[in-house]
Order: structure tokens, then sequence, then C-alpha cells
């Protein structure tokens, strides 16, 4: 049976419908994180990944990269190496040319999930060092960076700012393979997002500021928010205390220590 649902899944000469190789790739990962001994994948799955990566249907490419995700974090990308120009590929075509149908758009936002997904997809894999790849998602990231905007639809900033926080993440990631200027725009705008109001976007803008801790302008940002930082640690939202704590403990240096201390004696004895 599991050979047959791999035929189904992976085979673009199966007679099978989009629809329905779309649940064989999804079934087949289920059955392989519950038995992944049992598989000797190769270098066939990675190829098929690739192969099927080609097609257009925004439903069949959700599924290839949950497929490809789910797979790589159980093994290695060993194999799936070639996944990478095709995943950038795809972003491209959605976020800069709008490559998608009036089906997949939410709240005008095109296939916010399937970006999410990439993004996520290409952090289990090296920073690339293909200069054209390179250069489309420095194109991506540039354009998520500046284009994302608080609407009144709660739906949309949801969406829009979650394709943003995992673009973020990807530029940490690639660390000096993207352009400079990316993280620059990337730490601006956690400073911002450190201040709002909307306590999810406080906590994502903590996190990922954690993140950058090995990088020189960070460390100017934290000095220049250590007041609201350390105002974090009042938060009612225990996430975001611990959030606070995490980016206090990475980035306490001599001139910050004695104002850090003194701020954590002062909260235990509240």
């Amino acid at each position: 049976m599991i050979e047959d649902i791999e035929k189904m899944a992976l085979k673009k000469s199966s007679n099978a419908s989009m629809f329905v190789r779309k649940k064989a790739i999804l079934c087949l990962l289920r059955i392989f994180r519950k038995f992944k001994d049992k598989f000797n994948i190769k270098d066939t799955w990675g190829k098929a990944a690739v192969n099927m990566l080609d097609e257009k249907n925004i439903g069949f490419l959700t599924s290839v990269v949950s497929f490809i995700t789910g797979v790589v974090s159980l093994t290695t990308y060993v194999g799936f190496e070639d996944c990478v120009h095709r995943l950038v590929k795809i972003l491209y075509r959605i976020v800069l040319q709008k490559e998608c149908s009036s089906d997949y758009l939410y709240y005008h936002t095109p296939t916010p999930w399937l970006q999410v997904k990439i993004f996520k997809c290409l952090q289990l894999f090296p920073p690339p060092t293909e200069s054209k790849d390179i250069g489309a998602l420095n194109d991506i990231l540039h354009r998520i960076l500046t284009k994302t905007e608080v609407t009144k639809s709660v739906n949309k900033n949801n969406a829009d700012h979650g394709i943003l926080f995992e673009g973020i993440n990807m530029i940490i990631h690639c660390k000096s393979t993207l352009s400079s200027d990316l993280r620059k725009q990337a730490l601006s705008l956690l400073g911002v997002f450190i201040s709002v109001r909307e306590p999810n976007i406080r906590y994502l803008a903590l996190e990922s500021l954690a993140k950058f801790h090995d990088t020189p302008a960070a460390e100017g940002l934290i000095k220049e928010h250590l007041k609201t930082i350390l105002g974090a640690l009042h938060e009612r939202d225990v996430s975001i205390r611990r959030r606070a704590l995490d980016i206090l403990y990475i980035m306490c240096t001599q001139a910050t220590a004695g104002k850090i201390v003194e701020k954590l004696l002062n909260q235990t004895e509240e």
C-alpha cells in the first residue's frame, strides 16, 4: 500500500488528479513521520520534490512544501538541495509578480500560508550560494519589509505580519549572505514593533531581536530601546516577560550591566 501511495504522490506520470496527488503527498508524509526508519528515500524523493515544485497549482505546491519541510526536518537536506532554487523562484512569482489566482488571495495578500511555509522550509537549508537566488531573495525581502502596512483588518494584519516576521527570520538565517541593508531595515522595524500595543507583535519582535544578538547593529538598537525592553518586564503576559529577559541576558554588556541588574533586583522585590 505504501508503495502505491508513494508512486501516486511522487510520480508525475501517475494517472491521479492533482487533488488526489496532494492528498497522497500529505498521507505519505504522515506515514513517514511515524515509520521513518522503514523508508529508504535515497535521492529519489529529492528529485521528485524538485519536479513537483515546477507545478503551478497553489494547493498542490503548499502540500509539496509541507512534505519537503517534514522530511528534511526529520532527516537531512542532502538530496534536496536543488529545491532551494525552485522555492525562491516560487516566492519571486508570488511576491513580486503577484502570480496567484483569486481563490488563494487572503485579504488581497497572495497565499500568505505558502509564503510562510517556503520561508520556514528555506531555513532548513544552508543560505543560498547562487547569485541569482541571492538577488531574488534580496528583492523579495525588500518588498516585504517596505510594503507591509498596518490596516484596519485584523485578519490581514495577522497574515501580513506572519510573512514579515518569517522574512526577518530568513534574514537572520542567511546572516551576511544577503544585503546588509536588509538587516538594517529589519532591525529598524523591530525597534518599532517592540513598542506597539498589540502583544503578539511585541512578542514576535522581542523574539526576533534576541536572534540578532551577534549583530553589532542590534547591540546599538538594544541600548537605544533598553528602557522599553526593561519595561516589558512588567507585562502581564509571562511569555513577553520571558522574551525580554532573554534579550537582557544575551545583550548584557559592561555598559548596560549596572542598569539591568538594578532593574532585575527591583523586580524581585516587587
